[in-house]
């Protein structure tokens, strides 16, 4: 067979015949080789039978100090490889990437102490699939929501409209991702796999690629040794450290915080956490919705509940709001009635009277106001549609109607419940009020109940049109209930806060999912926050406000990928697709930090160590693989997967090792021990690390046996880093592929 090597700048693509074959970036090591095959794997792609072309991206431009995250222009592959796999379905072998200038003698690459790669995110969709922005809260049950919080998130989808193309078979994906050892790592780790795997596509078009640039470019320094530029104070580089701080993303003065504390009402029970004194007590009544005018008393007396409390007079409906200094004090709630209000932007507003002891099985009002002569909604108990809410949807003229809400999907109609009370248009707001009893008619319908759920969650929508159909508009509030005939407790419900205007929300887990809870680990809450992602937006500057060096000298590059393939035999098969399997140690915080050792340690034994447990299942998405990048396939007739790659992702310049455990059986699946640059020159600059992949295939070609592992199976992971020093935004990624059996 003619090998061809096939170029594609930006939009645009060059075809070499006949081109040598070789690695783009020399050969790779993996960190489980088989000692007892007397062949030694290299990750030699020219020795695969494979062929390959090469992408750019569009041009990366950035000054010292600067970030760049955000997804780039799309690029279409060569025109040759499009037609060729028109309707056919390729099989990526492996990739291989780095960081490059063009140049009339060639692309010349990027030394990593010039630009960080912090991490990237690529896909190839093909004439089946389309890259849509998504809501990442909501997107495949809102697991990207954390990484992509409050960022543009986009993903791949698969496309049913006919466009000329055929239908896939099925199962068969129509985009995949590239995102393994994605970071400093990215380009001496190797990306491919062993013989009879890959990543399979229909037809193929276009490139995406979202990549995490750190400007690090010391420009007054021209030699090919690292010197680190202007730091910012927040750096935790020590001096004349082999690595830039601000590759660590500190918070720096430019970096505006607001912290504050948030309240929540009570309707039964005492406060976990109470409200320490009356200035403050007053101030938060009014954040759970008690009005303005409520009285305010300090009192202390055994008939009302310790701490912070709102009662309402039955007499005149007035609110007073009691700060107890009585220890022993009654508990909250004991009434019937209860009410709350809440708006989502102004937009839609939704009031709940709820009455527990009208008939057997109480009574709510619920009244709705939205915009005239367009559709609007609530669902209840949810903060996004992947919640799967209750909803309550008026139209553009008056009617009502109540629906189970699916994930991205309108959901269906469901039985009837409320009853309309009154039916308003006032200055072009609709106010509806409706009846229904608190108990749910069936499991699709909410209950109320108070006693148990003191405040609801909800989204709204609004409509572009009477009829029920896209959203123009969205968002969330939550509504709190106030006791008409009892006590309200208010209780101290956290801290919370913002980040540049950004709220800042973080989902570390309890052990035994993950220990930075109960390590206090700084990254989990806004007040202890230092450095890392959050900081790190596309176009900030990792400076302080009185630095401000070279801010002309712009340095310009690209992001390069070689993509290694076969043809896929739809006949008889030599391929089988790998799934992509994903683990976060630091679950789901997506990072964490490495705080210095105590001054007691010594240097010889500074070791930060976390560690995560989970299920084989956990990773699993039923959906198929041609759904969405992430979807593993339905599990019916499977018992488990076989393990086939194993790429970590962790941050030079501390990370010492990961361990990924059968916590079952104590057995070692994969250990990555990185491996160090010791100089100057490029794939090898001081301090910064390869992380070679775990790869199990045939014998032959000095694998191991790939590892069977079952859905139930127990995995235990191990991150260390070394902390002589402290770092921000540290992560310990497993980013594994597989094939269920």
């Amino acid at each position: 067979m003619e090998h061809l090597a096939l170029l594609a700048i930006a939009a645009s693509a060059v075809l070499c015949h006949g081109a040598q074959l070789e690695n783009m970036n020399g050969l790779y090591e993996i960190s489980n080789p088989n000692i007892q095959s007397d062949v030694k794997f290299r990750g030699d792609y020219s020795t695969m039978d494979a062929e390959y072309f090469d992408v750019y991206s569009p041009p990366i431009k950035t000054r010292y100090g600067e970030v760049w995250w955000t997804l780039m222009d799309p690029v279409t592959i060569p025109d040759e490889i499009i037609k060729r796999f028109t309707n056919k379905t390729m099989a990526i072998i492996g990739y291989e990437s780095n960081q490059v200038r063009q140049t009339s003698d060639g692309d010349v690459s990027v030394p990593i102490t010039w630009a960080y790669n912090h991490h990237y995110v690529a896909y190839m969709t093909g004439g089946k699939s389309k890259l849509v922005e998504a809501d990442p809260a909501t997107f495949q049950g809102g697991r990207f929501a954390n990484l992509y919080q409050h960022r543009t998130f986009y993903a791949p989808v698969e496309m049913t409209e006919d466009n000329g193309i055929e239908a896939p078979p099925p199962g068969m994906p129509t985009s995949t991702l590239f995102s393994e050892g994605n970071g400093g790592e990215f380009r001496k780790s190797f990306h491919g796999y062993p013989k009879g795997y890959a990543q399979l596509i229909y037809s193929p078009d276009t490139f995406h690629i979202t990549p995490m640039q750190i400007d690090t470019h010391n420009r007054d320094h021209p030699g090919a040794d690292f010197v680190a530029g202007p730091l910012p104070k927040s750096s935790q580089a020590p001096p004349n450290a082999s690595y830039s701080g601000i590759l660590e993303c500190p918070c720096t003065d430019r970096i505006k915080k607001d912290i504050h504390t948030v309240y929540s009402a009570l309707t039964k029970g005492a406060c976990s956490v109470a409200v320490v004194n009356a200035s403050e007590c007053f101030a938060a009544a009014h954040t759970v919705g008690v009005p303005a005018n409520a009285t305010t008393q300090a009192i202390s007396q055994t008939n009302i509940p310790t701490g912070c409390s709102v009662v309402r007079s039955p007499d005149d409906d007035t609110n007073h709001v009691y700060f107890n200094s009585e220890t022993h004090g009654t508990t909250c709630g004991g009434g019937s009635l209860y009410s709350g209000q809440a708006s989502v932007l102004n937009k839609v507003t939704m009031r709940l009277d709820l009455n527990s002891k009208q008939g057997r099985e109480g009574e709510a009002t619920i009244t709705l106001s939205g915009p005239d002569g367009v559709w609007f909604g609530v669902g209840l108990s949810a903060t996004a549609m992947s919640d799967l809410p209750y909803a309550i949807i008026v139209n553009g003229s008056g009617e009502v109607m109540e629906r189970k809400m699916a994930d991205h999907d309108p959901g269906t109609q469901i039985k009837t419940t409320v009853m309309i009370v009154s039916n308003a248009v006032t200055n072009g707001v609709r106010t509806i009020v409706l009846n229904r009893t608190m108990i749910g008619a069936t499991k699709d319908h909410y209950t109320f109940n108070p006693d148990v759920e003191s405040s609801i969650p909800f989204i709204s929508a609004i409509g572009s049109g009477p009829a029920f159909a896209y959203h123009k508009f969205k968002g969330a509030a939550t509504l709190s209930f106030t006791a008409l005939d009892g006590a309200t407790c208010v209780c101290n419900a956290g801290i919370k806060g913002s980040i540049n205007g950004i709220p800042f929300n973080k989902d570390c887990w309890d052990e035994p999912k993950g220990d930075l809870v109960q390590q206090k680990n700084p990254t989990c809450w806004v007040d202890t926050y230092q450095g890392g992602l959050r900081c790190c937006h596309h176009g900030w500057i990792l400076l302080d406000q009185d630095q401000n060096p070279w801010e002309d000298q712009i340095d310009e590059y690209h992001m390069k990928f070689r993509f290694w393939f076969q043809e896929y035999d739809p006949v008889a098969p030599k391929h089988e697709n790998l799934v992509r399997i994903f683990w976060e140690t630091e679950v789901w915080s997506t990072e964490y930090d490495i705080p210095i050792k105590e001054p007691s340690v010594e240097p010889q034994n500074a070791l930060h160590e976390i560690s995560s447990h989970w299920k084989v299942g956990d990773m699993l998405h039923d959906c198929s693989p041609g759904r969405a990048f992430d979807c593993t396939g339905p599990r019916e007739n499977k018992t488990g997967i076989n393990l086939i790659y194993a790429g970590g992702h962790c941050h030079a310049p501390s990370c010492y090792s990961m361990e990924l455990y059968n916590a079952d059986n104590g057995q070692l699946l994969c250990r990555h021990l990185p491996i160090y640059g010791n100089g100057s020159e490029i794939f090898n600059e001081e301090g910064y690390l390869a992380l070679p992949p775990c790869l199990w295939g045939p014998k032959d070609d000095g694998l191991i046996e790939p590892v069977f592992l079952s859905f139930d199976t127990n995995l235990m992971s191990v991150k260390r880093n070394n902390n002589t020093y402290g770092h921000y935004g540290d992560m310990a990624l497993w980013q594994m592929r597989g094939v269920l059996v």
